[in-house]
């Protein structure tokens, strides 16, 4: 099942990465003042709830518009997170980044990027609706593998809630 639901939405993921690069770097790459940083300690289910709004809109914004609005959405975080980082790099250097982002970034971008991959269920799903008619040869949609990495995308924003509750700070 794990194999099977990674070869079936591996398409998407790479898709979904694809956004997050390019914007991240767009997002870096134009904006270039110092931005002041205000540490602030993050408690856990608040982070948590956070980003797990984040990722139902990456999911259900997805469903709703064939893509769209999880890509349009997703772009935008990885913009705001270039801008980000470029204006803290430049105002402070790479320590605050170090100790304050990138403890707990990973795991939490990793969950928002599962999660704008199931955003496009809608579209893959019609995909498979349109070969069927066409008599050609499609892939089963399992619902159990969608599941799976819903949970897995879960599992992920609970670890960087942890992380940035307890590791990251300023």
């Amino acid at each position: 099942m794990i194999k099977r639901a990674i070869h079936t939405h591996f398409p998407y993921f790479l898709l979904s990465l694809g956004v997050y690069v390019v914007c991240f770097a767009l997002g870096a790459g134009i904006f270039s003042q110092k931005l002041v940083i205000h540490p602030t300690s993050m408690a856990f289910w608040a982070t948590f709830g956070h980003n797990l709004m984040v990722g139902v809109i990456l999911m259900v914004g997805g469903w709703l518009t064939l893509g769209m609005a999880n890509t349009l959405y997703l772009g935008y975080h990885a913009a705001m997170l270039g801008v980000i980082v470029k204006g803290v790099a430049k105002g402070y250097g790479w320590h605050p980044l170090m100790t304050g982002v990138f403890p707990h970034a990973i795991p939490e971008i990793m969950g928002h990027l599962l999660f704008c991959t199931l955003g496009y269920e809608t579209w893959r799903f019609l995909h498979i609706v349109k070969q069927r008619a066409r008599g050609e040869k499609t892939e089963p949609l399992y619902i159990r593998d969608i599941l799976f990495l819903f949970l897995v995308a879960v599992v992920l924003l609970i670890l960087s809630a942890g992380l940035e509750a307890t590791v990251s700070h300023g």
